[in-house]
């Protein structure tokens, strides 16, 4: 199935996101939301040092659908096939936004590349197909744009 995704721009300043995983990839995405003043949370078995160490809200649980209540948005940096096809479906019912780490084929939503200057922000995406390329891209920009 073919994805379409609509970029837009979306206030997530205090907004409840949470991620599902306790690793490298769930802390990439929380450097990423924390620049956007987000409310993140992380739910995982096992949560790195780095996490911890991060200022966000941890619990260190197995996931369960009733910890889907109350946020606007949910990434699964899982990276585990079955579990990430429940979160889809229960976040679904939910009402929740979802994204899938590195699946976009699973998400509601993908992630751009991001290059922000004081009130300016450029996304570049590539409908979550070339990340590499969106990334190459958006760093042109930044290079070629010169803010005064």
């Amino acid at each position: 199935m073919n994805k379409n995704f609509l970029p837009i721009s979306i206030d997530i300043a205090n907004e409840k996101i949470l991620i599902i995983g306790g690793g490298l990839d769930a802390l990439k995405k929380i450097r990423i939301l924390q620049r956007f003043d987000a409310h993140v949370e992380v739910l995982a078995k096992d949560v790195c040092d780095e996490i911890k160490n991060s200022g966000v809200n941890y619990i260190e649980a197995e996931y369960d659908k009733q910890f889907l209540r109350d946020y606007l948005m949910v990434y699964s940096c899982a990276n585990n096939d079955v579990l990430d096809r429940q979160i889809v479906k229960d976040a679904k019912e939910a009402g929740v936004l979802v994204n899938i780490h590195d699946k976009p084929a699973l998400c509601q939503f993908v992630s751009p590349a991001i290059y922000r200057h004081g009130k300016i922000t450029v996304a570049v995406g590539s409908n979550g197909e070339d990340v590499y390329e969106s990334i190459r891209i958006r760093n042109l920009i930044k290079e070629k744009i010169n803010f005064n």
